[in-house]
């Protein structure tokens, strides 16, 4: 799998730029796509008609998972859930971008704006602030230098293969250089809408992350090794990061209020999965939450 994912990597590479004019040109080659995922007459539409209406959403999130990628101990979190659409722009957190409305439609957290919309494709591009890690005192991984939040600019692609599959891939940037690398996240997604007001999505896929990201996250550096931290130095290179199963639930149970919920499997791979700070690579999540959704 490490030579895979290295492949993989090195394939890639001249999509993977450390700044951000990367995602400019990426979007100058998907654009095109689009004529050949959607019909001629969609293609011709390919502007995203502008919506004077929004819709918004709020609530609470609860959540149980991992203090870490890697970790054997968890921890539970409580998160506020907001969404706002304005025509072509979502600003979403904690997951609330996908309570607007019941679709296929991909939404992200931060700041996104649909590209491009047809039939069979659509193109978006965010930005949001992400990333970041202090351990604790009490935690395992005290000692490791700390990572910055930083600010995150995404391109995000989705190819509707059916009504009701689609495969959606996103790639992600830190702009700042605070050591939030590159990572490229591909899911093959099932959505089956049980009922007018109830809806299941099923979903698998990969995340390949670059060297930066991963020793960031799962590398011990020489200066901190068997010094500040029990672990062995430590640098992993790029590759496959993890391979997930995910599966959610949403219900509207008024006009209003909507339920909602879901678990999510990861297996960290390759050189994560061969870090020393990693106890647990085979780990869960999961998430319940109630948010209010209301109007044009």
């Amino acid at each position: 799998m490490g030579a895979l994912g290295r492949g993989m990597m090195q394939a890639m590479r001249p999509f993977l730029f450390p700044h951000a004019t990367a995602l400019a040109f990426v979007a100058t080659l998907l654009v095109p796509c689009a004529a050949w995922a959607a019909p001629a007459d969609a293609a011709q539409a390919s502007p995203v008609a502008k919506d004077p209406g929004y819709t918004w959403a709020l609530g609470l999130a609860a959540s149980n998972g991992p203090d870490y990628a890697g970790s054997s101990k968890r921890g539970n979190s409580l998160r506020p859930v907001i969404g706002v659409d304005i025509g072509r722009y979502t600003l979403s957190s904690g997951g609330g971008g996908s309570l607007l409305d019941f679709d296929l439609e991909p939404r992200f957290t931060g700041l996104s704006a649909r590209l491009f919309d047809a039939e069979r494709f659509h193109l978006s591009a965010g930005l949001r602030i992400g990333g970041g890690r202090t351990p604790d005192a009490d935690s395992p991984i005290y000692g490791l230098p700390d990572v910055r939040r930083t600010l995150l600019a995404r391109l995000s692609a989705a190819w509707m293969l059916t009504p009701e599959f689609s495969l959606r891939s996103s790639l992600n940037q830190d702009l700042l250089g605070r050591r939030g690398g590159t990572t490229v996240q591909t899911t093959l997604q099932y959505e089956w809408q049980v009922t007018p007001r109830t809806e299941i999505g099923l979903a698998a896929g990969f995340t390949l992350a670059d060297a930066i990201y991963l020793r960031s996250y799962f590398g011990v550096p020489a200066d901190v090794a068997l010094v500040r931290t029990p672990f062995p130095a430590y640098s992993p290179g790029a590759g496959v990061m993890s391979t997930d199963l995910g599966l959610e639930v949403k219900s509207a149970i008024t006009d209003r209020w909507i339920v909602f919920g879901g678990v999510r499997l990861s297996q960290l791979r390759s050189d994560a999965r061969n870090s020393p700070i990693v106890v647990k690579p085979n780990n869960y999540g999961v998430t319940v939450g109630l948010a209010y959704r209301c109007c044009h």
